[in-house]
């Protein structure tokens, strides 16, 4: 919704709720994707989320000083007593959202929101009741509901907020009575008398069978209403509608009894008690974190015990009351003195940037904040812009703070502490001791959403200021470099001061968990390593990604020439609507699914469908390219740093459930590797002069976990006497010898193979290959005869998640699973495929984060020129000068294959090249 009306001046604003169309609408809108569940019990709360997330931006977006809610009561209605087959037609309510509908109601009841509801009304009836007495008491009504039947409500102070056609409560119009009439066709106190006409399938109600919308509002223009139609029958023209009307007068009745909102149900209504300023927030809070729901508190209604809206309380005034908090805005040097002789002194300290960008490698340093004990913070100046207030020379924080931060016997604790460390590097500290990442623990101990504000919330129960109250939003959003130094002061000394108290928090817990050995000897020393790649980068040839941008342009205009002669006719190819019109409204194809805007043109189906008609084929291919060119060769060579010349990427260690490093900005583990034009792109990623690029390569390294963790001898054989495993495994499944294993069933196998470790099913297999689903059975099934550890092993997996909530790789990494237990059969499933694939490929990514540290330990040991510069899934690229290359071609692969031990040998294959393309 655009631009919400202000509140009259005179009026207050109440806002009401119908929570039954809210939940159900929220509920859909989740149906047919993830669903959303708590980490610690599965519960499903996808419909709860959802119906809150409307409910603060309805209260955001219209700001109303009062609000109410309406829930319909489980058991019929009078409805229902007058017509059986009143939505007779709609299937039982999922037990999923039962279950929600209750949490709903516990939600609203801790906002303290005076609820309504009566047995034998519908939630329509209670809000219409409601909204009478309301404009009785000098209100403004607005009514929020994804029902249309409360439009017959809107009056001059009743308005309905209402979403866009099959649009979502992002996008909404509010009702007024001249929208209703464009909507209907007739004014809202006519609209009932509308439905008694046409009928609502929605609620199965009849109206006048024969009668549609056209004749039922020129009937309605003509007549005010059923009443008057049915007192003046012999009016009506043509004779045949007459006829029709006087037939059907008992339907038309009824329906209309049915259609109308009751509006004077005897409840007990007083305004004063629906003020938004009586929201409990000590009941609210703890909810929405039990829900998991913490980005949603900082949407709150702000509110004082007066009732007057009061800004968002800073974390020293909310937190928790056993820590007294002294923030310190260190702003001359004898304070800095005084703080660099008591850090001297300190067993660890927690630390905390405040920068001119979130790009590590270009931003400034604006500030630091330093948090030697919890509730203990001091903020140190040197970057802020047009501000009033001394500031410290950077230099002067160097020479007293320097020495402290580079000395490796005093621990130091950060939040996404590869962030704090690539700033200070650029402002020239060097920080050793790096002793605690809280992101990285939190994430070990599987907390979905590890920021920093979220923790705070979560574990110390303290809301901290967003960091927008600070620097605004979109276009008048500032730099933080221009804000006060005591605000700032505050702001910046609350992260240092929740990152040392969360460590503190943490620690144990990792420790109880068995996970410290994991996040001390793994986790925390690669994070130096990810930030030395990171600063590394990668060079890029451009000028061969300029040239290749111009020829895949041409490919593209001979494609389209292509494309729109088979067609016949210019029509815009990006268009999914205009391309299904002329695949399946021309060219006459077999259409799979439609959706809202026309037929389905997505991968799946084209690829369907690519042997039909010679179109299909240059589609696939023009989106091919287009997509490469848009996604790579245009957008890489934008993204070269003017400082070096090269490419920088951000890895992440706290993304993955699986452990796995992601990539991103510009998510270098996604570039092609298969097709000619993958290899090209990859040919852009080049050696400088004199130097060459290193691969090292875990072979099969999935699989060789799976051996490991199953324990299944044939599997653990295979690999020990060095046999392809795809081979072997086909050899199995087909029971003949290797010499008639063909290129086909080979590949067949390794379908199998890396579908086991997914958890795959007949249907999965099925559309994976050519086979059927009874043959994709038979194959399954003969696998896990072929090898019976797999299969035993998958079975206990599932049932350690199902009794532990968690599975766990060889490291002792978790993934919690709790939904693995939920009543919902496709939530459940999804979980059950997690809890085969984590293991497998948690171990993997275990194995190479421990070859990184084994391989970077032995290159500075022996103080290397060559770098690691990417983790590409199971491989290590390096950037090796060429007298260091036959060294590194024997360490890295001997030091990778004795990262771990397992039951099957690790076996790593090595590439090198001038470009990543052409590695030999």
């Amino acid at each position: 919704m655009t631009d919400p009306p202000k509140p009259a001046a005179s009026k207050p604003r109440i806002v009401l709720f119908d929570a039954s169309a809210l939940v159900h609408r929220a509920y859909h809108a989740f149906a047919h994707g993830r669903q959303l569940t708590n980490s610690k019990t599965g519960e499903v709360t996808s419909a709860v989320f959802g119906f809150t997330n409307i409910l603060l931006k309805v209260l955001a977006d219209l700001k109303p000083n009062c609000y109410a809610i309406a829930f319909d009561r489980k058991g019929p209605t009078f409805r229902h007593d007058m017509s059986p087959e009143y939505k007779a037609h709609r299937p039982p309510t999922p037990t999923e959202l039962i279950t929600q509908l209750g949490r709903v109601h516990e939600l609203v009841e801790a906002f303290d929101m005076p609820i309504f509801e009566q047995q034998g009304y519908e939630a329509d009836d209670l809000l219409g009741s409601v909204a009478r007495k309301a404009e009785a008491a000098g209100a403004e009504v607005i009514i929020v509901t994804g029902d249309a039947d409360a439009m017959q409500l809107v009056d001059d102070d009743v308005k309905v907020l209402y979403p866009k056609p099959g649009g979502t409560f992002s996008d909404t119009i509010l009702y007024d009575a001249m929208a209703v009439t464009g909507k209907f066709g007739v004014p809202p106190h006519r609209v009932a008398d509308y439905k008694a006409l046409v009928g609502d399938p929605s609620d199965n109600i009849g109206g006048v069978p024969g009668v549609g919308p056209k004749t039922a509002v020129k009937l309605l223009t003509e007549f005010d209403g059923i009443e008057e139609i049915f007192r003046n029958i012999e009016l009506i023209k043509p004779e045949k509608l007459r006829e029709l009307l006087r037939k059907e007068e008992n339907a038309a009745r009824q329906s209309l009894k049915l259609a109308t909102i009751v509006t004077d149900l005897p409840i007990d209504f007083d305004i004063n008690k629906c003020e938004i300023c009586r929201l409990n927030r000590e009941k609210a809070i703890p909810l929405l974190r039990e829900l998991e729901f913490t980005t949603l508190i900082n949407r709150l209604p702000k509110t004082d015990s007066a009732g007057d809206a009061v800004t968002q309380a800073t974390p020293s005034q909310v937190s928790q009351p056993t820590i007294e908090c002294q923030y310190t805005l260190v702003d001359t040097t004898e304070k800095l003195e005084h703080l660099a002789k008591s850090l001297a002194k300190d067993e660890r300290f927690a630390l905390d940037t405040e920068t001119t960008s979130l790009d590590a490698l270009t931003a400034e340093l604006v500030g630091l904040s330093i948090a030697p004990t919890a509730g203990e913070s001091y903020y140190l100046p040197v970057g802020h812009v047009g501000v009033e207030g001394a500031q410290l020379e950077l230099s002067e924080v160097k020479r007293m703070l320097g020495p402290i931060l580079a000395d490796k016997k005093i621990p130091k604790i950060a939040h996404n502490a590869k962030f704090d460390l690539q700033i200070m590097q650029t402002a020239g500290f060097v920080i050793n001791g790096l002793d605690f990442d809280t992101m990285l623990a939190a994430h070990l101990l599987g907390e979905k959403a590890p920021g920093l504000k979220n923790l705070a919330s979560t574990r110390l129960h303290v809301e901290m200021t967003p960091i927008t109250e600070l620097i605004g939003e979109g276009k008048s959003q500032i730099c933080i470099s221009r804000c006060g130094l005591k605000e700032t002061s505050d702001y910046s000394c609350a992260d240092a001061d929740m990152t040392f108290r969360l460590a503190n928090n943490l620690e144990p817990e990792l420790k109880k968990q068995n996970q410290w050995r994991l996040f001390s000897e793994v986790e925390m020393p690669l994070v130096p390593v990810i930030m030395d790649m990171e600063r590394a980068g990668i060079a890029l040839d451009i000028d061969k990604l300029n040239e290749m941008a111009v020829q895949i342009a041409r490919q593209l205009v001979a494609l389209e020439d292509e494309i729109l002669a088979l067609a016949g006719h210019d029509f815009n190819i990006a268009s999914p609507k205009q391309l299904g019109d002329v695949l399946f409204g021309e060219l006459h194809l077999p259409s799979g699914r439609k959706t809202k805007t026309g037929y389905c043109t997505d991968a799946a189906v084209l690829d369907e469908l690519k042997d039909e008609h010679a179109i299909v084929r240059k589609v696939l291919d023009y989106r091919t390219l287009a997509k490469l060119k848009s996604t790579y060769v245009d957008v890489l060579p934008t993204m070269v740093s003017a400082c070096d010349g090269r490419l920088h990427t951000s890895f992440n260690q706290a993304r993955t459930a699986t452990g796995r490093l992601s990539s991103s900005d510009p998510n270098l583990q996604n570039i092609p590797v298969r097709g000619e034009l993958g290899r090209e792109i990859r040919k852009a990623f080049v050696a400088p002069p004199g130097y060459v690029l290193l691969a090292a390569d875990y072979s099969q390294i999935d699989l060789r976990a799976l051996a490991h963790l199953s324990g299944d001898p044939d599997l653990i054989a295979a690999f020990k006497h060095d046999e392809d495993i795809h081979t072997a495994t086909a050899m199995r499944l087909y029971n003949l010898p290797k010499e008639q294993i063909t290129p086909v069933m080979r590949r067949f196998a390794k379908t199998i193979n890396f579908g086991v470790i997914y958890g795959m099913s007949d249907y999965g297999l099925e559309q994976a290959t050519e086979l059927t689903r009874a043959q994709s059975s038979e194959f399954i099934t003969k696998y896990f005869e072929r090898y019976p550890g797999v299969k035993s092993y998958l079975e206990a997996t599932k049932e350690q998640a199902r009794s532990r909530g968690y599975v766990e790789t060889i490291l002792g990494r978790r993934r919690y699973i709790p939904e693995i237990n939920a009543s919902n059969r496709q939530v459940r499933e999804a979980a059950e495929r997690m809890a085969i694939n984590m293991p497998v490929q948690g171990t993997s990514a275990d194995i190479i984060k421990v070859a990184m540290l084994h391989v970077i330990r032995e290159m500075n040991r022996r103080k290397l020129q060559s770098r690691l510069l990417l983790q590409v899934h199971d491989e290590l690229i390096f950037e090796v000068p060429q007298h260091e290359l036959i060294f590194m071609s024997e360490m890295a692969p001997r030091l990778m294959a004795a990262a771990v031990e397992l039951a099957v040998p690790l076996k790593v294959d090595m590439k090198y090249g001038t470009n990543w393309g052409e590695m030999e």
